[in-house]
Protein backbone atom coordinates (compact mmCIF):
# COMPACT_ATOMS: atom_id res chain seq x y z
CA UNK A 1 0.00 0.00 0.00
CA UNK A 2 1.86 3.75 -1.00
CA UNK A 3 0.33 6.99 0.56
CA UNK A 4 0.18 10.31 -1.13
CA UNK A 5 1.74 13.39 -0.11
CA UNK A 6 2.36 17.00 -1.57
CA UNK A 7 6.13 18.19 -0.28
CA UNK A 8 6.63 22.00 -0.33
CA UNK A 9 9.49 23.43 -0.22
CA UNK A 10 10.00 27.82 -0.24
CA UNK A 11 7.73 27.97 -3.88
CA UNK A 12 8.73 24.77 -5.07
CA UNK A 13 6.03 21.50 -4.82
CA UNK A 14 6.09 17.63 -5.27
CA UNK A 15 3.48 15.10 -5.30
CA UNK A 16 5.00 11.60 -4.43
CA UNK A 17 4.06 8.16 -2.77
CA UNK A 18 5.69 6.53 -0.27
CA UNK A 19 5.35 3.10 1.29
CA UNK A 20 4.73 4.10 4.92
CA UNK A 21 3.69 7.70 6.64
CA UNK A 22 6.66 6.83 9.62
CA UNK A 23 8.28 10.22 10.17
CA UNK A 24 11.86 8.82 9.37
CA UNK A 25 10.22 7.81 6.23
CA UNK A 26 8.97 11.18 5.17
CA UNK A 27 12.08 13.34 5.77
CA UNK A 28 14.19 10.95 4.04
CA UNK A 29 11.66 11.45 1.31
CA UNK A 30 11.65 15.15 1.52
CA UNK A 31 15.12 15.26 1.49
CA UNK A 32 15.32 12.78 -1.60
CA UNK A 33 12.66 15.40 -3.77
CA UNK A 34 14.74 18.56 -2.41
CA UNK A 35 18.52 18.01 -2.06
CA UNK A 36 19.35 21.78 -1.40
CA UNK A 37 18.01 21.47 2.40
CA UNK A 38 21.06 21.72 4.07
CA UNK A 39 19.61 21.53 7.46
CA UNK A 40 20.00 17.69 9.03
CA UNK A 41 17.17 16.71 8.91
CA UNK A 42 14.78 19.71 8.17
CA UNK A 43 11.91 21.00 10.03
CA UNK A 44 9.31 19.97 8.61
CA UNK A 45 5.77 20.60 9.60
CA UNK A 46 1.71 18.81 8.48
CA UNK A 47 -1.62 20.61 7.68
CA UNK A 48 -4.47 19.58 9.61
CA UNK A 49 -7.97 19.64 9.07
CA UNK A 50 -8.64 22.53 10.39
CA UNK A 51 -5.41 24.13 8.11
CA UNK A 52 -2.65 24.37 10.84
CA UNK A 53 0.55 22.74 10.69
CA UNK A 54 1.92 21.48 13.24
CA UNK A 55 5.75 20.41 13.29
CA UNK A 56 6.46 16.59 13.47
CA UNK A 57 8.66 15.43 16.10
CA UNK A 58 10.39 12.06 15.20
CA UNK A 59 10.03 10.27 18.49
CA UNK A 60 6.04 11.03 18.56
CA UNK A 61 4.77 7.58 18.58
CA UNK A 62 1.17 8.32 17.74
CA UNK A 63 1.90 10.63 14.16
CA UNK A 64 2.01 7.59 11.84
CA UNK A 65 -1.89 7.14 12.97
CA UNK A 66 -2.88 10.34 13.10
CA UNK A 67 -1.42 11.26 9.76
CA UNK A 68 -2.68 8.05 8.47
CA UNK A 69 -6.05 9.18 9.35
CA UNK A 70 -5.85 12.35 7.53
CA UNK A 71 -4.65 10.27 4.47
CA UNK A 72 -7.64 7.96 4.36
CA UNK A 73 -10.05 10.94 5.30
CA UNK A 74 -8.87 13.55 2.63
CA UNK A 75 -6.80 11.21 0.04
CA UNK A 76 -3.46 13.28 0.48
CA UNK A 77 -1.42 14.77 3.15
CA UNK A 78 0.21 18.52 2.77
CA UNK A 79 4.16 18.52 4.04
CA UNK A 80 5.72 21.28 3.99
CA UNK A 81 9.60 22.91 5.41
CA UNK A 82 9.53 25.60 7.66
CA UNK A 83 12.06 27.70 10.07
CA UNK A 84 10.91 28.82 14.15
CA UNK A 85 8.82 31.70 12.54
CA UNK A 86 6.27 28.95 10.58
CA UNK A 87 6.04 27.36 6.80
CA UNK A 88 7.55 29.07 3.97
CA UNK A 89 3.61 28.98 1.73
CA UNK A 90 1.11 31.78 2.51
CA UNK A 91 -1.50 30.23 4.44
CA UNK A 92 -4.99 30.67 3.11
CA UNK A 93 -7.20 34.07 4.96
CA UNK A 94 -10.02 32.12 6.28
CA UNK A 95 -7.48 29.75 8.44
CA UNK A 96 -5.78 32.95 9.20
CA UNK A 97 -8.49 34.00 10.84
CA UNK A 98 -9.58 30.90 12.96
CA UNK A 99 -6.24 31.17 14.26
CA UNK A 100 -6.57 34.75 14.77
CA UNK A 101 -9.90 33.32 16.55
CA UNK A 102 -8.39 30.94 19.52
CA UNK A 103 -5.30 32.83 19.83
CA UNK A 104 -7.95 35.28 21.08
CA UNK A 105 -9.75 33.30 23.18
CA UNK A 106 -6.91 31.42 24.35
CA UNK A 107 -5.26 34.70 25.42
CA UNK A 108 -8.32 35.96 27.25
CA UNK A 109 -9.05 32.60 29.09
CA UNK A 110 -5.07 32.53 30.34
CA UNK A 111 -5.28 35.79 31.53
CA UNK A 112 -7.90 35.05 33.84
CA UNK A 113 -7.13 31.79 34.77
CA UNK A 114 -6.71 30.99 38.38
CA UNK A 115 -3.49 28.88 38.80
CA UNK A 116 -2.69 26.04 41.15
CA UNK A 117 1.41 25.84 41.35
CA UNK A 118 3.26 22.68 41.67
CA UNK A 119 4.28 21.02 45.21
CA UNK A 120 6.73 23.38 46.65
CA UNK A 121 9.41 22.19 48.76
CA UNK A 122 12.51 24.22 48.32
CA UNK A 123 11.95 28.11 48.84
CA UNK A 124 14.27 30.80 48.08
CA UNK A 125 14.15 34.32 49.70
CA UNK A 126 16.00 37.31 48.41
CA UNK A 127 16.45 39.92 51.23
CA UNK A 128 17.40 43.43 50.59
CA UNK A 129 20.63 44.34 51.75
CA UNK A 130 19.35 46.25 54.99
CA UNK A 131 20.00 44.92 58.49
CA UNK A 132 16.40 46.46 59.48
CA UNK A 133 15.58 43.52 57.14
CA UNK A 134 17.06 40.46 58.00
CA UNK A 135 15.14 40.10 61.20
CA UNK A 136 12.45 39.86 59.17
CA UNK A 137 13.75 37.35 57.09
CA UNK A 138 14.64 35.12 60.24
CA UNK A 139 10.95 35.33 61.06
CA UNK A 140 9.45 34.36 57.65
CA UNK A 141 12.54 31.00 57.77
CA UNK A 142 10.79 30.33 61.18
CA UNK A 143 7.49 30.23 60.78
CA UNK A 144 7.90 28.27 57.55
CA UNK A 145 10.31 25.55 58.68
CA UNK A 146 7.91 24.99 61.88
CA UNK A 147 4.92 24.98 59.92
CA UNK A 148 5.55 22.99 56.69
CA UNK A 149 8.28 20.53 57.28
CA UNK A 150 8.87 19.46 54.28
CA UNK A 151 9.90 22.85 53.28
CA UNK A 152 13.54 23.56 53.20
CA UNK A 153 14.81 27.13 52.94
CA UNK A 154 17.26 28.74 51.25
CA UNK A 155 18.70 32.20 51.87
CA UNK A 156 21.40 34.47 51.21
CA UNK A 157 24.86 33.33 51.85
CA UNK A 158 25.61 36.83 53.74
CA UNK A 159 22.94 36.24 56.36
CA UNK A 160 25.07 33.12 58.00
CA UNK A 161 27.01 35.54 60.42
CA UNK A 162 24.71 38.52 60.86
CA UNK A 163 23.69 38.52 64.59
CA UNK A 164 20.64 39.83 63.67
CA UNK A 165 19.68 36.91 62.04
CA UNK A 166 21.41 34.65 64.54
CA UNK A 167 21.44 31.57 62.52
CA UNK A 168 23.51 29.50 65.07
CA UNK A 169 21.10 29.85 67.80
CA UNK A 170 18.08 28.99 65.55
CA UNK A 171 20.17 25.87 64.40
CA UNK A 172 21.04 25.33 68.25
CA UNK A 173 16.96 25.47 69.32
CA UNK A 174 15.88 23.40 66.43
CA UNK A 175 18.98 21.10 65.26
CA UNK A 176 16.71 19.08 62.89
CA UNK A 177 16.71 22.49 60.44
CA UNK A 178 20.28 22.02 59.76
CA UNK A 179 19.64 20.49 56.21
CA UNK A 180 16.21 22.32 55.92
CA UNK A 181 18.26 26.06 55.98
CA UNK A 182 20.48 26.14 53.70
CA UNK A 183 22.33 29.55 51.86
CA UNK A 184 22.82 30.48 48.36
CA UNK A 185 25.03 32.82 46.26
CA UNK A 186 24.08 34.17 43.14
CA UNK A 187 26.39 31.48 41.25
CA UNK A 188 24.00 28.81 42.49
CA UNK A 189 20.92 30.38 41.39
CA UNK A 190 20.72 30.10 37.92
CA UNK A 191 22.54 26.41 38.02
CA UNK A 192 20.17 25.00 40.08
CA UNK A 193 17.34 27.32 38.63
CA UNK A 194 14.88 23.79 38.41
CA UNK A 195 15.38 22.78 42.13
CA UNK A 196 13.88 25.88 42.84
CA UNK A 197 9.79 25.90 43.40
CA UNK A 198 9.19 29.65 44.83
CA UNK A 199 11.16 33.12 45.16
CA UNK A 200 10.30 34.84 48.14
CA UNK A 201 11.56 38.99 47.95
CA UNK A 202 11.89 40.79 50.85
CA UNK A 203 12.36 44.51 49.69
CA UNK A 204 11.17 46.84 46.85
CA UNK A 205 11.30 46.92 43.24
CA UNK A 206 14.56 47.03 42.96
CA UNK A 207 14.71 43.52 44.53
CA UNK A 208 12.11 41.75 42.22
CA UNK A 209 14.49 43.29 39.37
CA UNK A 210 17.56 41.74 40.91
CA UNK A 211 15.49 38.34 41.31
CA UNK A 212 14.59 38.30 38.23
CA UNK A 213 18.71 38.73 36.76
CA UNK A 214 19.77 35.72 38.91
CA UNK A 215 17.96 33.50 37.02
CA UNK A 216 19.61 33.99 33.44
CA UNK A 217 16.56 31.49 32.10
CA UNK A 218 13.70 29.78 33.33
CA UNK A 219 12.40 31.99 36.85
CA UNK A 220 10.77 30.36 39.45
CA UNK A 221 7.11 31.91 40.39
CA UNK A 222 7.79 35.29 42.43
CA UNK A 223 5.81 36.28 45.79
CA UNK A 224 7.29 39.84 46.32
CA UNK A 225 6.54 41.70 49.68
CA UNK A 226 6.79 45.16 50.25
CA UNK A 227 9.98 46.56 52.38
CA UNK A 228 11.18 48.77 49.84
CA UNK A 229 10.68 52.68 48.61
CA UNK A 230 7.86 52.45 45.75
CA UNK A 231 6.67 48.88 45.79
CA UNK A 232 4.60 48.78 42.06
CA UNK A 233 5.92 44.98 41.17
CA UNK A 234 5.59 44.35 45.64
CA UNK A 235 1.98 43.47 46.09
CA UNK A 236 2.14 41.76 49.32
CA UNK A 237 2.15 43.39 52.65
CA UNK A 238 4.73 41.79 55.17
CA UNK A 239 2.02 41.89 58.39
CA UNK A 240 -0.22 38.77 56.44
CA UNK A 241 3.15 37.07 55.41
CA UNK A 242 1.22 33.94 57.79
CA UNK A 243 -1.79 33.48 55.57
CA UNK A 244 -0.33 34.69 52.08
CA UNK A 245 2.23 32.11 52.48
CA UNK A 246 0.01 28.93 53.61
CA UNK A 247 -2.25 29.55 50.68
CA UNK A 248 0.54 29.17 48.89
CA UNK A 249 1.81 25.64 50.20
CA UNK A 250 -1.18 23.93 50.61
CA UNK A 251 -1.74 24.74 46.62
CA UNK A 252 -4.19 27.32 46.90
CA UNK A 253 -5.62 28.53 43.41
CA UNK A 254 -4.25 32.16 42.82
CA UNK A 255 -3.73 34.79 39.82
CA UNK A 256 -0.71 34.92 38.38
CA UNK A 257 1.23 37.68 35.99
CA UNK A 258 3.52 36.62 33.34
CA UNK A 259 5.81 39.20 32.73
CA UNK A 260 7.70 39.28 29.13
CA UNK A 261 11.59 39.66 29.38
CA UNK A 262 13.67 40.76 26.82
CA UNK A 263 16.91 38.99 25.38
CA UNK A 264 19.72 41.29 24.88
CA UNK A 265 22.63 40.21 23.03
CA UNK A 266 25.80 42.55 22.63
CA UNK A 267 27.80 42.31 20.23
CA UNK A 268 31.57 43.83 19.72
CA UNK A 269 32.66 45.07 16.64
CA UNK A 270 36.84 43.99 16.81
CA UNK A 271 39.61 44.87 14.40
CA UNK A 272 40.86 41.71 12.54
CA UNK A 273 44.53 40.96 12.82
CA UNK A 274 45.05 41.87 8.77
CA UNK A 275 43.56 45.41 9.68
CA UNK A 276 46.06 46.14 12.15
CA UNK A 277 48.92 44.75 10.76
CA UNK A 278 48.27 47.32 7.89
CA UNK A 279 48.02 50.34 10.15
CA UNK A 280 51.13 49.57 12.07
CA UNK A 281 52.81 49.48 8.32
CA UNK A 282 51.43 52.43 7.53
CA UNK A 283 52.31 54.37 10.83
CA UNK A 284 56.14 52.85 10.23
CA UNK A 285 56.07 54.56 6.75
CA UNK A 286 54.90 57.75 7.50
CA UNK A 287 57.18 57.29 10.99
CA UNK A 288 60.58 57.49 8.76
CA UNK A 289 59.58 60.91 7.40
CA UNK A 290 57.31 63.15 10.49
CA UNK A 291 57.57 66.38 8.39
CA UNK A 292 55.97 65.28 5.64
CA UNK A 293 52.72 66.75 6.36
CA UNK A 294 50.74 65.39 3.14
CA UNK A 295 52.46 61.56 4.29
CA UNK A 296 50.83 62.02 7.98
CA UNK A 297 47.07 63.48 6.23
CA UNK A 298 46.92 60.50 4.01
CA UNK A 299 47.69 58.10 6.96
CA UNK A 300 44.64 59.49 8.56
CA UNK A 301 42.34 59.29 5.91
CA UNK A 302 43.98 55.91 5.11
CA UNK A 303 43.05 54.51 8.44
CA UNK A 304 39.75 56.21 9.21
CA UNK A 305 38.61 54.37 5.68
CA UNK A 306 39.89 50.87 6.13
CA UNK A 307 38.04 51.22 9.52
CA UNK A 308 34.69 51.81 8.37
CA UNK A 309 35.12 49.33 5.47
CA UNK A 310 35.72 46.58 8.35
CA UNK A 311 33.25 47.81 10.52
CA UNK A 312 30.81 47.72 7.38
CA UNK A 313 31.41 44.39 6.85
CA UNK A 314 31.39 42.96 10.18
CA UNK A 315 28.24 44.92 10.95
CA UNK A 316 26.46 43.51 7.23
CA UNK A 317 27.32 39.62 9.30
CA UNK A 318 24.61 40.43 12.52
CA UNK A 319 21.06 39.94 11.55
CA UNK A 320 17.78 41.53 13.32
CA UNK A 321 16.60 37.62 13.08
CA UNK A 322 19.23 35.74 14.11
CA UNK A 323 20.52 35.48 10.23
CA UNK A 324 17.31 35.35 8.39
CA UNK A 325 17.62 38.63 6.59
CA UNK A 326 19.48 41.85 5.76
CA UNK A 327 21.93 41.51 3.16
CA UNK A 328 23.13 45.06 2.87
CA UNK A 329 23.44 47.17 6.02
CA UNK A 330 25.73 50.13 4.56
CA UNK A 331 22.51 52.23 5.57
CA UNK A 332 23.87 52.13 9.24
CA UNK A 333 27.04 53.63 8.12
CA UNK A 334 27.54 56.16 5.46
CA UNK A 335 25.43 55.87 2.51
CA UNK A 336 22.08 56.88 3.65
CA UNK A 337 18.85 55.25 3.32
CA UNK A 338 20.48 52.32 0.86
CA UNK A 339 17.71 49.81 -0.15
CA UNK A 340 17.94 46.61 2.10
CA UNK A 341 17.84 43.33 0.22
CA UNK A 342 16.14 39.97 1.97
CA UNK A 343 18.34 36.76 1.37
CA UNK A 344 17.89 33.41 2.49
CA UNK A 345 19.11 32.46 5.27
CA UNK A 346 22.93 32.58 5.30
CA UNK A 347 25.58 29.99 6.38
CA UNK A 348 26.24 29.56 9.66
CA UNK A 349 29.64 30.21 9.95
CA UNK A 350 28.67 33.70 8.85
CA UNK A 351 27.39 34.24 12.29
CA UNK A 352 29.12 36.26 14.82
CA UNK A 353 28.62 35.40 18.34
CA UNK A 354 27.85 37.94 21.03
CA UNK A 355 30.07 39.08 24.02
CA UNK A 356 27.45 39.37 26.08
CA UNK A 357 23.83 38.42 26.87
CA UNK A 358 20.87 39.37 29.27
CA UNK A 359 17.52 38.77 30.38
CA UNK A 360 15.81 42.15 31.09
CA UNK A 361 12.75 42.44 32.96
CA UNK A 362 12.24 46.31 32.97
CA UNK A 363 14.73 48.14 30.20
CA UNK A 364 17.61 48.13 27.99
CA UNK A 365 19.00 51.92 28.41
CA UNK A 366 21.66 53.38 25.68
CA UNK A 367 22.96 56.55 26.78
CA UNK A 368 26.01 58.65 25.70
CA UNK A 369 27.35 58.29 29.17
CA UNK A 370 29.76 61.02 30.33
CA UNK A 371 30.64 62.34 26.30
CA UNK A 372 28.93 66.06 26.35
CA UNK A 373 28.07 65.77 22.34
CA UNK A 374 24.79 64.12 20.92
CA UNK A 375 24.32 60.13 20.91
CA UNK A 376 23.74 59.04 17.11
CA UNK A 377 22.15 55.71 16.94
CA UNK A 378 20.71 53.63 14.15
CA UNK A 379 17.17 51.48 14.83
CA UNK A 380 16.52 48.69 12.74
CA UNK A 381 13.43 46.35 13.00
CA UNK A 382 12.67 42.76 11.73
CA UNK A 383 15.59 43.89 9.46
CA UNK A 384 14.21 47.07 8.32
CA UNK A 385 15.90 50.24 9.02
CA UNK A 386 13.61 52.79 10.94
CA UNK A 387 15.21 55.36 11.51
CA UNK A 388 18.85 57.46 12.43
CA UNK A 389 18.45 58.54 16.40
CA UNK A 390 19.84 61.82 17.58
CA UNK A 391 19.35 62.16 20.99
CA UNK A 392 20.70 61.86 24.55
CA UNK A 393 19.61 58.15 24.03
CA UNK A 394 17.13 55.50 23.90
CA UNK A 395 15.00 53.49 25.95
CA UNK A 396 13.74 49.84 25.09
CA UNK A 397 11.30 49.08 27.96
CA UNK A 398 8.66 45.96 28.25
CA UNK A 399 5.40 46.70 29.55
CA UNK A 400 6.82 46.07 32.96
CA UNK A 401 9.12 48.36 32.86
CA UNK A 402 6.94 51.10 30.94
CA UNK A 403 6.09 52.37 34.60
CA UNK A 404 10.01 53.03 35.35
CA UNK A 405 12.49 55.14 33.38
CA UNK A 406 10.48 54.95 29.85
CA UNK A 407 7.58 56.70 31.76
CA UNK A 408 9.90 59.60 33.48
CA UNK A 409 10.97 60.18 29.70
CA UNK A 410 7.20 60.38 28.59
CA UNK A 411 6.60 57.02 27.37
CA UNK A 412 3.48 55.81 27.68
CA UNK A 413 1.57 53.05 30.37
CA UNK A 414 1.18 49.26 29.58
CA UNK A 415 -0.82 46.98 31.12
CA UNK A 416 1.15 44.00 32.01
CA UNK A 417 -0.30 41.12 30.10
CA UNK A 418 0.20 43.26 26.53
CA UNK A 419 3.64 41.36 25.21
CA UNK A 420 4.59 45.17 23.74
CA UNK A 421 7.88 46.38 23.60
CA UNK A 422 7.87 50.80 23.83
CA UNK A 423 10.79 52.44 22.31
CA UNK A 424 11.53 55.83 23.83
CA UNK A 425 14.09 58.84 23.16
CA UNK A 426 15.45 60.41 25.72
CA UNK A 427 15.75 64.40 24.65
CA UNK A 428 15.61 63.89 21.21
CA UNK A 429 16.65 66.26 19.04
CA UNK A 430 13.67 66.21 16.95
CA UNK A 431 10.39 67.29 18.21
CA UNK A 432 8.44 64.52 16.02
CA UNK A 433 10.44 61.67 18.17
CA UNK A 434 7.56 60.43 20.26
CA UNK A 435 7.63 56.93 22.30
CA UNK A 436 6.48 54.20 19.80
CA UNK A 437 4.79 50.62 20.96
CA UNK A 438 5.53 48.12 18.80
CA UNK A 439 4.90 44.34 18.97
CA UNK A 440 6.90 42.10 21.72
CA UNK A 441 7.42 39.58 18.78
CA UNK A 442 9.49 42.13 16.51
CA UNK A 443 13.02 41.97 16.35
CA UNK A 444 15.03 45.01 17.31
CA UNK A 445 18.75 46.29 16.50
CA UNK A 446 20.45 49.19 17.84
CA UNK A 447 24.02 50.06 16.33
CA UNK A 448 25.99 52.94 16.74
CA UNK A 449 27.40 53.48 12.99
CA UNK A 450 30.91 54.07 12.28
CA UNK A 451 30.33 57.81 11.15
CA UNK A 452 28.93 58.44 14.87
CA UNK A 453 31.28 61.29 16.42
CA UNK A 454 30.78 59.80 20.16
CA UNK A 455 30.13 56.09 21.75
CA UNK A 456 27.47 55.03 23.58
CA UNK A 457 27.14 53.42 26.84
CA UNK A 458 24.37 50.56 27.76
CA UNK A 459 22.47 49.45 30.69
CA UNK A 460 20.74 46.48 31.07
CA UNK A 461 17.62 46.92 34.02
CA UNK A 462 20.39 49.17 35.62
CA UNK A 463 22.97 46.79 35.89
CA UNK A 464 26.13 45.31 33.49
CA UNK A 465 26.66 48.61 32.40
CA UNK A 466 29.25 49.11 29.53
CA UNK A 467 30.47 50.47 26.56
CA UNK A 468 29.29 50.63 22.78
CA UNK A 469 31.95 51.30 20.38
CA UNK A 470 31.79 52.15 16.58
CA UNK A 471 29.92 49.16 14.93
CA UNK A 472 29.09 47.44 18.30
CA UNK A 473 25.33 47.04 18.29
CA UNK A 474 22.63 45.33 20.79
CA UNK A 475 19.68 42.58 19.36
CA UNK A 476 16.72 42.73 21.33
CA UNK A 477 14.26 40.16 21.11
CA UNK A 478 11.49 38.47 23.47
CA UNK A 479 12.71 36.06 25.71
CA UNK A 480 11.35 32.45 25.71
CA UNK A 481 12.09 33.23 30.02
CA UNK A 482 9.37 35.29 31.55
CA UNK A 483 9.16 36.51 34.67
CA UNK A 484 6.38 35.10 36.49
CA UNK A 485 4.73 37.00 39.48
CA UNK A 486 2.11 36.28 42.09
CA UNK A 487 -0.76 38.33 42.04
CA UNK A 488 -2.40 39.84 45.42
CA UNK A 489 -6.39 40.12 43.48
CA UNK A 490 -5.61 39.69 40.19
CA UNK A 491 -3.64 41.36 37.06
CA UNK A 492 -5.79 44.23 36.55
CA UNK A 493 -6.78 44.53 39.69
CA UNK A 494 -3.13 44.86 41.23
CA UNK A 495 -1.66 47.29 38.24
CA UNK A 496 -4.36 49.78 38.89
CA UNK A 497 -4.03 49.77 42.17
CA UNK A 498 -0.34 50.60 41.92
CA UNK A 499 -0.85 53.27 39.40
CA UNK A 500 -3.24 55.16 41.82
CA UNK A 501 -1.83 54.34 45.11
CA UNK A 502 2.13 54.14 43.85
CA UNK A 503 2.47 56.47 41.10
CA UNK A 504 -0.97 58.77 42.17
CA UNK A 505 -1.87 58.85 38.47
CA UNK A 506 -3.93 60.95 37.49
CA UNK A 507 -4.54 62.35 41.43
CA UNK A 508 -6.05 66.02 41.57
CA UNK A 509 -8.28 67.77 43.74
CA UNK A 510 -11.64 67.55 42.54
CA UNK A 511 -13.38 71.02 41.37
CA UNK A 512 -16.20 72.41 43.57
CA UNK A 513 -19.68 72.23 42.79
CA UNK A 514 -21.19 75.28 41.39
CA UNK A 515 -22.42 77.55 43.72
CA UNK A 516 -20.20 76.01 46.68
CA UNK A 517 -19.11 79.87 46.45
CA UNK A 518 -22.39 80.87 48.04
Amino acid sequence: MTFRLKLTHFHNSAHVLVPDLRANTINTRFREEFPEIMESPPVLRWQDTDGDWIEIQPDDKDFETIIKELVMLKGIAHIQSGDIDGVYEPIRLSSLMTRYEKVMNTFDHLSRNVVKLPPISNILIVTKPDPKLYKLTKELSVYLLATFPAVTIYVDKNLQDRTSFKYNEMIAENPSWTDRLQFWTTLDCDKYARQIHLVVTMGGDGTVLYTASMFQHQVPPIVAFHLGSLGFLTNFSFDSFKPTMTNILKGEGMNINIRMRLQCSVYKYREPATYSTNIQKLVRDVASDSEDDEAFEALKEQVEFERRTEIKRKVKEMDSKMGSEVADLGVCHDYGQNLITRVPKPRLEEFMTPTDSWQVLNEVTVDRGSNAGMLQLELFVDGNHVTTILADGLVIATATGSTAYSLSIGGSLIHPDKNSIIISPIAPHSLTARPMIIPGTKHLRICVPSASRTTAWASFDGRYRQELARGDSIMITASKYPAVTICRRDQSTDWFTGLTQVLNWNSRVMQKPLGSHL
